[in-house]
């Protein structure tokens, strides 16, 4: 942490206006984090709404939710650095307004495509407050008043974790007297505003313009660039192997009139190769820049710090495991098991309060015990709450079984999160705080953008594989089982269809129990949403079923066989996706034991140095 003269200059004096405003900067300041973070989590609980409203495939559900994450990183550090250069409460007021923009363009997207472009906006607002928020509260507060303030600072991320669910589900849920069902996930976007309003006018009454006089007015746009784009590329083959294929093509790759020209191989590991090479170099040209005494975007030579250089393996580790199991769980809870948005932030909430109550008690116990031990305690933890959810989630599960398991797995996350997040930085120098605490964020949050990718590739491959072993064993009439492909799709889909009213209700004249669109080489990706039944004495099987067509009481049994496979197939997929968050938050904690284990604070190391 910074030490009081790191910024003399920019230090509210007593007496004056700013000075007797602080805690209202304060508060403007942890309200506005408290939207970037609380936007990270209400966007799982609305995304089954979205994918409702867009007729949206899985993989524009993963990109819904790691565009934001991977904007994010990709720019965190470049603008703390133009903050520390040009002015923080300018750049603090560029992302108020770039967050609330994307905000209302989310809310008011008219296709999947535009919604997921207004995301990364969000992510770039995100990207300048995050770090705007942390400068200001360092050169606002001193002495005393600087610890209460980070910890007030602090508490609301853990605040926001708890509330993003819970507030986005009873709005989604409630939202139906302005728009309807299908549009209702437009409002936990749109309440940022009147908060977005009040941070931007707030700023300008409660908050000092702040700078660091003696920085260079150079920033890193070669490296952001570079660095973005090979974590964009490695980002997209994960996420859209599944659709272009692993390495034969499955699909042909178009944007822009422009397609994809080889049919040997796909582009997913074109794609993952170039942003592996691109990272590389981006690797090189940081080290090359830190070398002739330049400020490269992130300092490769933090790494010789042993805390460091842990501390960020095991978070970013940590992070694939952790990230991704929320995005899977909330799928599950309300694609499988049907709940409402705000039930399923009901259902997350002893996660969230447990991990908030965790986090001070990891203090306590670490002054006896050491970090290290409460950070690796924390994650054997999570890794018992992981494999308990991965034997226990079957279609029969209870919802507060699995809440019960979430909210042990929140313990272990309370203990384990707030104590690595201060080792990280243990023996960083304090003039190298800034860059390093800015360079742990990007590869938590890098962490975050792969773990959702990777952890749902696992789901969608495990369903399949599932699907096709449970269509292959099952009764299914040769029409539904020559539909496989089109309710794998389905499958997929974070939605909760009801399998036995399509199967009567969606059923065109004459096609003898084949579901709506078997006809042809597609299928509405919501059967009988806007489809008009078809009338008696047209093939309706409720209205008296023509000779050669089966019953409706046939249909009905089954619509209910094909439900009971894909729930299995569900089940299963996040079973799996639950095992392989464990291993990846099980090979974090191997990680943590290289940690050191040092007794006193950082800021005690500091003053003794």
């Amino acid at each position: 942490m910074p030490t009081d003269t790191a910024f003399p200059e920019n230090l509210p004096r007593h007496g004056s206006a700013y000075h007797r405003r602080r805690w209202y900067a304060l508060l403007i300041l942890s309200l506005s984090l408290m939207l970037v973070i609380m936007d990270g989590t209400i966007v799982n609980v609305a995304i089954p709404s979205i994918v409702r409203n867009f007729d949206a495939s899985f993989r524009d559900a993963e990109w819904v939710n790691t565009i934001y994450s991977l904007v994010y990183a990709a720019t965190l550090i470049l603008w703390g650095k133009i903050g520390d250069q040009y002015g923080r409460r300018l750049l603090f007021l560029i992302g108020v307004v770039l967050f609330g923009l994307g905000s209302a363009l989310v809310g008011a997207s008219s296709s999947i495509t535009m919604l997921i472009a207004m995301r990364a906006l969000q992510g770039i607002g995100a990207g300048i407050l995050s770090p705007s928020t942390l400068s200001i509260v360092t050169t606002t507060f001193r002495g005393k008043e600087r610890g209460i303030a980070f910890g007030i600072w602090g508490a609301t991320a853990g605040v926001a974790a708890a509330l993003g669910p819970l507030l986005g589900g009873w709005v989604i849920d409630n939202a139906t007297w302005l728009v309807d069902e299908f549009g209702s996930w437009r409002w936990a976007f749109y309440i940022n505003i009147p908060v977005v309003v009040l941070a931007f006018f707030g700023s300008l009454w409660a908050i000092r313009e702040s700078r660091d006089e003696h920085t260079k007015h150079y920033f890193d746009v070669l490296g952001t660039v570079v660095g973005g784009l090979g974590l964009a590329a490695v980002v997209f083959g994960i996420i859209e192997g599944q659709t272009y294929g692993w390495w034969k093509p499955d699909d042909v790759f178009a944007v822009f009139g422009w397609e994809w020209p080889s049919q040997s191989i796909s582009i997913v590991p074109v794609s993952i190769l170039v942003g592996a090479i691109l990272l590389a170099i981006f690797t090189w040209y940081e080290r090359r820049l830190e070398r002739r005494g330049s400020e490269p975007l992130f300092e490769f030579g933090l790494l010789r710090f042993r805390s460091f250089r842990y501390g960020m393996i095991t978070g970013l580790i940590v992070n694939l495991g952790e990230i991704g199991i929320l995005f899977a769980i909330t799928l599950f809870l309300q694609g499988t098991k049907g709940l409402t948005a705000f039930d399923t932030g009901v259902a997350l909430l002893p996660l969230a309060a447990l991990a908030f109550v965790a986090a001070p008690l990891a203090g306590a116990f670490s002054q006896r015990l050491g970090p290290k031990w409460i950070v690796t305690t924390g994650m054997v933890v999570e890794v018992i709450a992981l494999l308990i959810l991965s034997i226990i989630i079957t279609p029969d599960v209870r919802v507060r079984s699995v809440a019960l398991m979430l909210g042990v797995y929140g313990l272990g996350l309370g203990l384990a999160i707030a104590q690595l997040t201060n080792l990280v930085l243990y023996d960083i120098p304090p003039d190298k705080s800034g860059i390093a605490s800015g360079g742990n964020s990007t590869i938590r949050q890098v962490g975050a953008a792969l773990g959702i990718a990777i952890i749902g590739t696992v789901l969608t491959t495990s369903i399949e594989h599932n699907l096709d072993d449970e269509f292959q064993a099952s009764d299914l009439s040769p029409q539904v089982l020559a539909m496989q492909n089109v309710f794998l799709e389905m499958a997929k889909q974070p939605v909760n269809f009801d399998f036995e009213a399509m199967m009567v209700e969606s059923m065109p004249p004459g096609m003898g129990g084949m579901p709506a669109g078997a006809a042809g080489s597609e299928m509405p990706a919501h059967p009988g949403a806007g489809d008009t039944p078809p009338q008696a004495g047209e093939g309706n099987p409720a209205a008296g079923a023509p000779p050669g067509m089966p019953s409706a009481d046939a249909l009905r049994a089954e619509g209910r066989e094909l439900g009971a496979i894909v729930e299995a197939a569900r089940s299963e997929g996040m079973s799996t996706a639950a095992l392989a968050a464990a291993i990846f938050v099980g090979l974090g904690a191997l990680s943590s034991l290289l940690l050191p284990n040092p007794k006193e604070s950082p800021e005690e190391r500091a003053a003794a140095h």
